[in-house]
């Protein structure tokens, strides 16, 4: 197996073993989820020549910080942008999987193709509206670093969305829950360190 894969079931299992420990605190979900994924797609989180923690976006006072800056020759090529795991997402999540779990499913299916999702199942709508009010908290983030290429990244550590900054589309969006083990690692693959 790839290191990628294995750090995605851990991550996986995380949540479903510890997740309330994990919960609603960024530290935790960084350091159970997000660093062993961001590690094993190459990228040594203790190198300040090729991750910067708390990145700052403007050499401005007060500057706003980035959680993560990956960077390739020493400016930034990713930005990661951490949320804590949310806490009532987990109890959602566990009736949705126990009694609706194909529902669920194809609800997620849906969401990826960017279709219109009639009556959502609860931990799907909840996700949606976390993950939408931190976008333009990146897009400052990108604005004010004036990138035009690389990627950027929203995740609560189950679910990633990614955006390729050199085209406009939308973001391309993975949960480690409730996608494929080979998805996971086909749109997370794209944060490799090169």
């Amino acid at each position: 197996m790839s290191l990628l894969r294995d750090a995605i079931m851990a991550a996986s299992y995380r949540v479903d073993a510890h997740g309330k420990y994990i919960a609603s605190l960024e530290v935790r979900t960084r350091y159970a989820l997000i660093d062993p994924i961001l590690q094993a797609l190459g990228w040594n989180l203790s190198d300040p020549s090729h991750v910067q923690l708390e990145y700052e976006t403007t050499d401005q006072p007060n500057p706003r910080r980035v959680d993560y800056a990956l960077l390739s020759p020493g400016k930034p090529e990713i930005l990661v942008e951490a949320k804590p795991l949310p806490e009532k997402y987990l109890a959602i999540h566990k009736a949705n999987r126990q009694e609706k779990s194909t529902l669920l499913l194809d609800a997620w299916e849906k969401i990826r193709r960017d279709e219109e999702i009639p009556n959502a199942p609860p931990a799907i709508a909840m996700w949606l509206g976390l993950m939408e009010a931190h976008e333009t908290q990146l897009k400052e983030y990108i604005e004010q670093l004036q990138l035009g290429s690389g990627y950027a990244v929203l995740t609560y550590g189950a679910e990633w969305r990614i955006s390729d900054l050199a085209e406009s589309g939308n973001p391309v969006t993975v949960n480690i829950l409730f996608d494929s083990l080979s998805r996971c690692e086909e749109v997370l693959g794209v944060l490799r360190r090169r």
